[in-house]
């Protein structure tokens, strides 16, 4: 039998879905109208701010002391190179928001999700702007807007602050999981005596779990590959003529170590998990030795990667974050 799909959104299973009001939709063009004005505002002030650092370089009185002059100079390069690059950035930030917003209006489907607030699988910024709506409360009810991902409401509680929420697709675990999981049996490992079984991946999962496999994408490649060059060619020049200190020969080197770090760490993520791929199976650990132990302590992972699969039948926190949304 076909194992059955599981949706999620921040990490809770999605139990059911509805469609948008026309007060809720209405409510959704304000928050755009709302979003532009904010983002027209911080692009207005770039020209504002510019005419105000040329300004004051034009009636600034002659002479100044060389310590005032120093400091107007700093923050007039603070106002250009700093200043407007900052108001452009969140002006473009607002944009892209009420983009969103206008490709949500034309889909009204919220999807509703519950579970326990331990379960919430998002970032700890996102997740402190949902606990102030939450409170002490150890359940949660979010309703996510389908087409942008975007929080509507926590609890029946319209969500006022911006929280996007990963949307994830995951296979559930074979019939044979659940049989499995009741045969594991003492094994001596260098951690001691571990509780331990294995079991095949499904097909589904093997589909799954190569979706998954880290990829080099080309743009970040070839940037990688130029900051090589630029820090060899830096080197050489430098072993050859030694004057100064080569400020931006050791920057080029520590980003290209960084990049390397980087990829080589991708490479090998992808390389453990194709030989997880290649085996098709997943270890069973139970950590408790009762027979009658709760079927919610049983650990699935994956035996190279070391990734966790399941725990208690349902699938890991990164697979209901990043599993296909498709």
């Amino acid at each position: 039998m076909a194992d059955a799909e599981h949706n999620w959104c921040a990490g809770l299973r999605v139990s059911r879905s509805r469609s948008l009001t026309v007060v809720e939709l209405r409510r959704i063009g304000l928050r755009r109208r709302l979003t532009i004005a904010k983002a027209s505002a911080w692009l207005f002030s770039v020209p504002i701010l510019l005419v105000s650092c040329f300004a004051s370089i034009a009636i600034s009185p002659e002479p100044q002391e060389p310590f005032i002059a120093t400091g107007i100079l700093t923050l007039l390069l603070l106002g250009i190179f700093l200043g407007v690059p900052l108001c452009i950035a969140i002006a473009n930030d607002h944009f892209k928001r009420a983009s969103v917003l206008k490709r949500q209006c034309r889909d009204s489907e919220v999807l509703v999700c519950e579970g326990a607030v331990a379960d919430l699988a998002i970032q700890p910024r996102e997740l402190e702007k949902l606990r102030r709506q939450l409170g002490h409360s150890s359940e949660v009810v979010l309703e996510v807007l389908m087409q942008s991902g975007l929080v509507w409401a926590v609890n029946g509680q319209v969500q006022e602050s911006w929280v996007v929420v990963p949307r994830g697709r995951t296979v559930g675990p074979p019939d044979h999981a659940r049989l499995a999981a009741r045969y594991v049996r003492p094994v001596e490992t260098e951690n001691g005596t571990l509780r331990l079984h294995q079991r095949p991946l499904s097909e589904q999962e093997c589909s799954e779990l190569r979706g998954y496999l880290p990829r080099v994408r080309l743009p970040g490649g070839i940037v990688a590959l130029l900051v090589n060059a630029a820090a060899v060619v830096h080197v050489v020049a430098y072993v050859r003529t030694p004057v100064g200190v080569p400020l931006m020969g050791a920057l080029l080197f520590t980003l290209a170590v960084w990049c390397d770090a980087q990829l080589l760490l991708v490479l090998r993520t992808r390389h453990r998990m194709l030989r997880d791929l290649r085996q098709r199976f997943v270890i069973i650990y139970q950590p408790e030795p009762a027979v009658n132990a709760s079927e919610e302590l049983v650990v699935e992972f994956l035996p190279h990667s070391g990734a966790e699969w399941t725990t208690g039948g349902r699938a890991a926190s990164w697979r209901r974050s990043y599993g296909a949304t498709g």
